[in-house]
């Protein structure tokens, strides 16, 4: 049960990682930003060119993986988010699956469909931890997801830029009534989001590999994650991917892979049921 768990953790560290980019992305503009799995299954795949093929070093590839994932983001928050944000409905919702679809076919076109290796980031070897095996790059990928949630946390809690971006997304009129640039602040977002996406598919790519059809899972993996934590809260979204990877790995290996999705979203609508705005999530009163 030890490695299980520990496989549990490193499915939910992935979850974490691809969903901290829609957390950004959420408290700065309110929106929903559907293409940052793609930005991370790029950043997989930018990891096997440079990183395999060409041997440039681990460092080079993470800081060339956030580069290409910052471009995708500030063109994703041009071509797909500003210009549907604030209509109603989440348009975006639709347009950041858009490009989400886009950057897969691209994947396709430029590298095909077959799976790719990725260069461990420390080494692949396994090790033993309370009783269960897991490789040193999963021990990693925890380490990675966990700091990068209570790096974000103490951001939006303790700086005038995460202060302004939650209260652009309580209300983007009134913030801007206030004086904050909602458009810049979105902007920067996507950008931060989408380097942090690029340099994860570095990391998840160890786990992974690069290969086209993952976005598609890390999309509703990730964002289950983010529903059961509770949108724009980082303690929710660790606690959440923790718990949804652990439950999807104990799933598989003892009910069977055919049972995984069933026990997921069980888990998502119990929580839903008890909390609907999500574990850490906070009830918004509105006057109508």
């Amino acid at each position: 049960m030890s490695t299980a768990i520990l496989t549990g953790l490193v499915l939910g560290s992935i979850y974490i990682l691809v969903a901290v980019g829609y957390n950004i992305v959420f408290l700065a503009s309110g929106a929903f930003n559907f293409a940052q799995a793609a930005v991370v299954m790029l950043g997989a795949f930018v990891a096997s060119t440079f990183g395999v093929e060409r041997g440039v070093p681990t460092i080079g590839v993470l800081a060339l993986a956030a580069l290409i994932g910052a471009v995708v983001g500030i063109a994703t928050e041009i071509a797909a988010i500003r210009p549907v944000i604030g209509k109603g409905l989440h348009g975006e919702l639709v347009t950041t699956v858009g490009v989400s679809t886009i950057l897969t076919g691209l994947v396709v076109v430029i590298w095909g469909v077959d799976t790719r290796p990725i260069n461990p980031l420390i080494s692949a070897d396994t090790v033993s931890v309370l009783g269960g095996r897991v490789t040193v790059d999963g021990l990693l990928l925890i380490a990675a997801a966990v700091l990068s949630c209570v790096a974000l946390w103490g951001w939006s809690r303790f700086t005038l830029g995460g202060l302004a971006s939650l209260a652009v997304s309580e209300n983007r009129e009134a913030a801007t009534l206030r004086g904050i640039n909602v458009n810049y602040l979105s902007i920067l977002a996507t950008a931060a989001a989408g380097a942090i996406g690029g340099a994860a598919g570095v990391f998840v790519g160890t786990q992974t590999l690069a290969v086209p059809t993952i976005a598609a899972v890390l999309t509703l993996n990730s964002f289950l994650v983010l529903i059961i934590g509770g949108m724009g809260s980082f303690p929710g979204l660790l606690i959440g991917g923790l718990v949804v990877g652990t439950l999807e790995a104990l799933t598989g290996r003892y009910l069977g892979s055919e049972y995984v999705t069933l026990a997921l979203f069980a888990l998502l609508l119990a929580v839903l049921l008890v909390k609907p705005e999500g574990l850490f999530g906070q009830k918004v009163n509105r006057v109508v």
